[in-house]
Order: structure tokens, then sequence, then C-alpha cells
């Protein structure tokens, strides 16, 4: 195990079951998440660009901060996100932020 790393990995292995388990985790996880859930309950509104939104002056807003790890999962879950096409990860994205682990990640109660 490296102690410093974004994602920490261990190998456990079971006497009694003869068996071998990875487990990876990400330290700083809980905290991303807790900040996600701070920011929800504050009303938290982070917007892009600037000026006036009607004339193109805003061009997007924070939706989510995703923990690496999960966003590993998510992958080796069937959800395209680092999918070339942009339209395809778009969806791939809004389609995980619909799950119990991509709810976690949001930092908005907006409708999306």
């Amino acid at each position: 195990m490296i102690p410093d790393s974004v994602i920490r990995s261990e190998v456990h292995y079971q006497n009694s079951t003869d068996e071998l388990f990875h487990k990876t985790s990400q330290p700083s996880e809980n905290l991303i998440l807790e900040r996600n859930k701070n920011l929800r309950n504050s009303g938290h509104k982070l917007e892009f660009g600037a000026g006036n939104p009607g004339k193109g002056g805003k061009w997007g807003r924070q939706l989510c901060s995703v923990p690496l790890i999960t966003w590993e999962w998510a992958k080796r879950n069937g959800f395209d996100l680092d999918c070339p096409d942009k339209e395809i990860a778009d969806k791939a994205l809004m389609r995980f932020l619909k799950t119990v682990e991509g709810r976690a990640c949001l930092v908005t109660e907006e409708k999306f």
C-alpha cells in the first residue's frame, strides 16, 4: 500500500477460505462527498463565465464533484464516462448521476 496515493490498493489473503481479495479506496472520498452534501444543503450555485446570461455570458455551472474512486467504479459498471464522443459521455454522466452513488456527487439540488 502506498500511503499518500490518490487511490489506495490493498490485497488481503483470507487463510480460512484460501482466497485473495483486492480492495481499493480513496482517502479523500468521504471529504469530497461530505462537501457535496454541505453545498447541496446550502443552496450552492457556481456558474462559469461572465456577463449577461441571455447573451451567452454564462456558459456552464457546477453540477457535481465526483471522487476518482467513484468515477472508476462507474466506468467499470457500464457508464461510458470517458467516451471520446461528448454526447455519449454526457448521457452516461446524466445516467450515472441518477444512481444512488451519483446523487451523492451532486453539489446542487437543481434539476438537470
